[in-house]
């Protein structure tokens, strides 16, 4: 009984993100919708292992973007190699810690951590009162945060930075935060919960709302 009431609680929360995905490609919104619509991630990540692996599995995702994106004048091809390299080391840091958890693989992703920290510069800069870092790349900022899944206490923040960084996206008319074209990778957070806690795929759990989605 315990088990179906989480359950419906989990499948509540994945059925709004499908439901939000349904609002960006079909209404005519004139805003950007709040991003925090993505905070309930945090109570999907009731443990290190669910944090995890939602984490592994995106950093393949962006492992995927970066292999099949278009060269970046910004980057040199030395460094576009290097970049996909670190990914790629991350990704297999990742799941050899999933298979066997050890404090040596814990060493391990930090020095992989302060890698990419090197690699991502030191622009700060002071903005509206504040200090921002500008990196170099968004997809080492990606996998920064799902390695921090592994060795942060706070693996759930981090989780909830990973989807906020691979959902939000900005373009003038909206502004910044859910816009249409973020409703694909919104999908894909849905569908990777929908598959680790229910068991079924997002057209199995809500076949009325996918359909009427695509």
């Amino acid at each position: 009984m315990k088990q179906k009431t989480q359950q419906a609680k989990f499948a509540a929360k994945i059925k709004k993100w499908v439901e939000t995905a349904q609002q960006l490609r079909t209404q005519n919104i004139r805003v950007a919708l709040p991003i925090t619509r993505l905070t309930s991630i945090k109570s999907l990540c009731q443990d290190e292992i669910a944090a995890q692996k939602f984490a592994l599995h995106f950093s393949k995702q962006v492992e995927l973007q970066i292999n099949t994106a278009s060269p970046r004048s910004d980057f040199t091809p030395e460094e576009l190699e290097t970049h996909k390299s670190v990914i790629a080391d991350g990704i297999e840091m990742m799941e050899s810690f999933l298979e066997t958890p050890t404090h040596e693989g814990k060493q391990s992703i930090r020095k992989l951590l302060r890698q990419i920290d090197e690699l991502q510069g030191d622009d700060v800069r002071k903005v509206h009162w504040s200090t921002v870092h500008f990196v170099r790349s968004g997809y080492l900022l990606k996998l920064d945060y799902a390695l921090r899944c592994f060795v942060e206490p706070d693996f759930s923040a981090w989780a909830y930075k990973l989807a906020r960084e691979y959902v939000e996206g900005y373009e003038p008319q909206y502004g910044t935060g859910l816009i249409p074209s973020s409703a694909p990778m919104l999908l894909e957070i849905a569908e990777f919960w929908c598959q680790y806690y229910l068991g079924q795929n997002l057209t199995q759990k809500f076949p009325q709302l996918m359909k009427e989605d695509t």
